[in-house]
């Protein structure tokens, strides 16, 4: 019996540890697939930043131009047909030679024996002078020729149907090749994360709808792929405009008004005065009046023998005016078919513009939509730099397929974007066919998007980091949220230690790359009395790279002393007295000098401060109304208004929404795009906790 027991026991035992090694292998191999997908998501999250690298609105007109060729000079087919036709009436002055033979068969006696002839010959000139002759043909010429101005006033480069659908095809492969670009990336991440994916799904770590989203993602980049790919094949044969590698096309507006100042008035009212003269050309009454001077030489060969023949030379006159003249009934046809061809210029001219109207209604609702997909773009950056967060912070509710799911949504709304701009070119091939001639560049210009108030793209933002914020952020991070934030500068303290300048280092060359400046932060109230600050400058700046910094920034504060109160004039002479030689010691170094300073220093003093700095911060701290803050500014700002960066921190401020709203108002109460943001570590805090706020 005991035996038993202890058997029983054994394989309890050795079920319970395979059902333990089991269960760690298992944890181990979903611990394993989840760093795969966070490594695909390290690999992959940089392509949710912007890409600026946009082609210049000048390249726009080519895109409506074909390349031919043929290098000869075009020749215009109908000006040579004018040109035929207005020799051939130059050369016809109405003149025309006759003759005329008649043979008498057994003509009889008559009376008057001189009427009486076998037969006649007649040779002379008749000249047309009225219809049909010389000035008819004068007034002709003069019609063909003013037909002929009326062309060449015209545009000549217009589009034809075939040329229309060749420009279409030419936009929409290159547009293609943008998509199929973007749909590479895409591909590229559900390839890395599919197999990894189902794996967790297998093993019961992943829901079957996110897995399910990702079989859809594939199944859609397949499709467009299908599409576009397909498309750009059949069109590689007809050599069709590829745009350079990594370019994206320009967004343009057009301006409706230059469109319509386009049709020149002078223009349209000098072809119209040529036609008008053409229909008066065309309906002379002189022209119904037949007048014909004629000159003969004749010979008759007489039965007479007498007199067996007879030549003689004559001249004549024929006029033929028609009955009634009707001179007021010409008038009115011509001024009916005047009347005419104002109505139908008109209505030509109001249905072009309707119709060009109606292109252009297309094209702003085509822009409207990219508007609305840049800002969706904007959330998709802000989520996946939540994800960041989250993931620098090991937060636990970071997940890499949630994460790369994220990116999969933004690149799809870069497809859109694409797409619209698209749509949005062709929109303006329309445009160009309903106004042939036209100047493109003229018309378009660079697309502003709609400011909103909570938008600071078009701040110029500063940033303070303290010394203390790079034992909890790496280089890479910070680097990142200034980057995503748009911070265009930041204002860095450092430790003196030299093992920390290598670390600063590489923090500067990464900031260069992404055009954010560097401000060397130095706060130490004892610059105050030094004889030399420049010894203190140069501990600061050894073993660091000296071009990556673009100025130093002087956080040096007086008004935090003991006796500040009763020694007040002193330290502000000490200050000036030290800003003096920090400036010498900056221009040596061929970098600026800025500094921070409080709301309340007198004016006597700004004013010898200003010329001194660069750049001078003022700390509007504690007080987070606008109306408040101009008002505490207003010197600094008389002073100047380029120098004066307004300072304000994150812990004045109830919300992100709340600090954005403020700096809005101010940017409209001072006429001012540049603020400092205090500091980085607050900052981060601040989002996180309205990230928390959101969970």
């Amino acid at each position: 019996m005991k035996n038993k027991v202890k058997y029983v026991l054994l394989v309890v035992t050795c079920i319970g540890y395979s059902y333990l090694s089991a269960q760690v292998y298992k944890d181990s191999l979903i611990t394993d697939r989840i760093q795969t997908l966070s490594g695909f998501w390290n690999k992959y999250n940089s392509i949710s930043a912007p890409n600026k690298n946009y082609e210049s609105i000048a390249v726009v007109p080519s895109f409506y131009t074909l390349k031919t060729e043929s290098t000869s000079v075009s020749i215009d087919p109908q000006a040579n047909v004018y040109d035929a036709h207005i020799q051939q009436l130059k050369r016809d002055v109405g003149l025309a030679a006759t003759g005329n033979y008649q043979e008498n068969f057994a003509p009889g006696f008559g009376a008057d024996d001189d009427l009486i002839y076998n037969r006649r010959f007649q040779a002379g000139l008749d000249w047309n002078v009225l219809g049909d002759g010389y000035l008819s043909n004068r007034y002709k010429r003069q019609v063909i020729e003013n037909q002929k101005t009326i062309n060449g006033l015209k545009p000549q480069v217009k589009i034809s149907a075939a040329d229309y659908i060749a420009i279409s095809h030419q936009i929409i492969y290159s547009f293609n090749e943008q998509k199929i670009a973007l749909l590479d990336k895409r591909q590229a991440i559900i390839n890395d994360k599919i197999d990894v994916a189902n794996e967790l799904y297998l093993m019961k770590q992943l829901p079957k709808l996110d897995l399910m989203q990702i079989i859809q993602q594939q199944v859609d980049v397949s499709s467009m792929y299908q599409i576009y790919r397909n498309y750009n094949e059949q069109l590689k044969l007809q050599n069709t405009q590829q745009l350079s590698a990594g370019k994206i096309l320009p967004v343009f507006d057009i301006d409706f008004e230059k469109i319509n100042g386009a049709s020149d008035s002078k223009l349209a009212d000098s072809i119209l005065q040529l036609q008008m003269e053409n229909i008066e050309l065309q309906n002379k009454l002189i022209t119904d009046i037949n007048l014909k001077t004629q000159l003969r030489y004749n010979y008759y060969d007489l039965i007479s023998t007498s007199n067996p023949n007879r030549s003689f030379m004559s001249a004549g006159l024929n006029l033929s005016i028609p009955l009634p003249l009707s001179i007021h009934a010409n008038k009115n046809v011509v001024e009916a078919e005047k009347q005419l061809l104002l109505y139908e210029q008109k209505n030509a001219a109001q249905q072009k513009d309707r119709d060009v109207l109606n292109s252009i209604y297309e094209y702003r609702y085509k822009l409207k939509q990219y508007n609305n997909f840049i800002e969706k773009r904007k959330k998709y950056e802000e989520l996946i730099r939540i994800e960041r967060v989250k993931q620098k912070l090991e937060d636990l509710e970071f997940n890499p397929v949630t994460a790369l799911n994220l990116l999969d949504e933004l690149l799809s709304v870069d497809i859109e974007l694409v797409d619209l701009q698209q749509e949005m070119y062709l929109q303006l091939l329309d445009i160009i066919t309903k106004n042939p001639g036209i100047d493109i560049l003229s018309v378009i210009k660079p697309h502003q998007l709609p400011e909103t108030k909570l938008q600071s793209s078009a701040r110029q933002q500063s940033m303070y980091i303290w010394s203390a914020a790079f034992e909890k952020y790496d280089a890479a991070y910070v680097e990142e949220y200034l980057r995503m934030n748009k911070i265009n500068a930041a204002i860095v303290s450092i430790k003196k230690g030299e093992k920390d300048k290598a670390f600063y280092n590489s923090l500067f060359e990464k900031l260069n790359k992404n055009a954010i400046n560097v401000e060397l932060l130095i706060g130490s109230n004892k610059l105050l009395t030094s004889k030399d600050p420049s010894i203190y400058f140069d501990s600061i700046f050894s073993g660091l790279d000296a071009a990556a910094i673009s100025a130093i920034h002087l956080d040096v504060e007086p008004h935090v002393l003991d006796d500040w109160q009763s020694n007040k004039e002193k330290y502000l002479n000490q200050y000036v007295e030290m800003l003096t030689k920090a400036k010498q010691y900056a221009d040596a170094k061929k970098i600026k000098l800025s500094v921070s300073i409080p709301v309340f220093y007198p004016e006597e003093i700004l004013k010898q401060i200003y010329p001194l700095c660069a750049q001078v911060y003022i700390m509007a701290y504690e007080h987070p109304e606008a109306d408040f803050i101009a008002r505490k500014v207003k010197e600094e700002m008389t002073i100047s208004s380029q120098k004066t960066i307004v300072a304000i921190r994150s812990k004045d401020f109830k919300d992100r929404k709340h600090l954005e709203s403020v700096l809005t108002e101010l940017s409209q109460l001072l006429n001012t795009n540049q603020f400092a943001l205090h500091d980085l570590e607050s900052f981060v805090l601040f989002d996180e906790k309205a990230v928390g706020g959101n969970k």
